[in-house]
């Protein structure tokens, strides 16, 4: 999936739409690394669109460059072909939900370690934390939980059908209990509820609506959670 800086891999849309295309970058991260690819996009505030030869996959990254120089993130959360037989060449194209993730300067953030918390916390939400953006750091940080789980359990789903499917009790994927027995079966139980719960109630909100007004002790307190559960995988 890697091409080298600045060249496009797939062209623009036919039509007036394609006027209206700029370059983006989908970033794809995996256990052996990030790629990147350089495209163009229709990108509005809830979607992208994609020629149709774009390789792209859910939980892949968009990265918007800003005239700022900063670079604004978006996660595709459901992406769809537009393919089918008979479907006008025109019409043909990829699009995809999307999510924003975080504004960050380009190419990388600032790392500010915050004691006792995991070195992922520190490394996702530290900086957020530490300017003040205690909403933004908690997104950042439940983030940052989401992407390991879908590292270490090889799942595209995102939020909570993700937990739900790699912490099943009955099969999981990732398998957090410590104990044998009754035991093992409440861990797994539990730490599916918190994992999803975490998703639904903490990342969900800020991800799709305005900052939420944490104060700097109510986000302590979430990034700590976010912490603990990235310890137990």
């Amino acid at each position: 999936m890697s091409t080298p800086a600045g060249e496009m891999r797939a062209a623009r849309l036919s039509g007036p739409l394609g006027r209206h295309m700029e370059e983006v970058a989908i970033v794809r991260r995996s256990s052996e690394g990030e790629t990147r690819v350089d495209v163009f996009a229709l990108m509005s505030a809830k979607t992208a669109t994609f020629p149709l030869d774009t390789d792209l996959e859910e939980g892949d990254l968009i990265e918007q460059r800003l005239p700022s120089g900063k670079a604004k993130l978006y996660r595709a959360t459901r992406v769809t072909y537009h393919s089918r037989r008979g479907l006008p060449a025109s019409a043909q194209r990829v699009t995809a939900e999307i999510e924003p993730v975080t504004t960050r300067p380009a190419p990388a953030d600032r790392r500010v370690e915050i004691p006792g918390m995991h070195p992922t916390v520190s490394q996702a939400a530290g900086a957020l934390f530490a300017d003040g953006h205690y909403s933004k750091a908690v997104l950042a940080a439940f983030q940052a939980v989401e992407l390991q789980v879908q590292t270490k359990s090889g799942l595209t789903e995102t939020g909570v059908p993700l937990m739900h499917r790699a912490f099943n009790p009955q099969s999981p994927i990732i398998d957090v209990a410590r104990h044998d027995g009754r035991n093992a079966q409440d861990e797994r139980e539990g730490f599916r509820f918190l994992f999803a719960g975490a998703m639904a109630g903490l990342r969900n909100p800020r991800a799709h609506g305005a900052d939420l007004p944490d104060s700097e002790a109510e986000a302590i307190e979430y990034l700590a959670l976010a912490s603990a559960l990235l310890r137990r995988i």
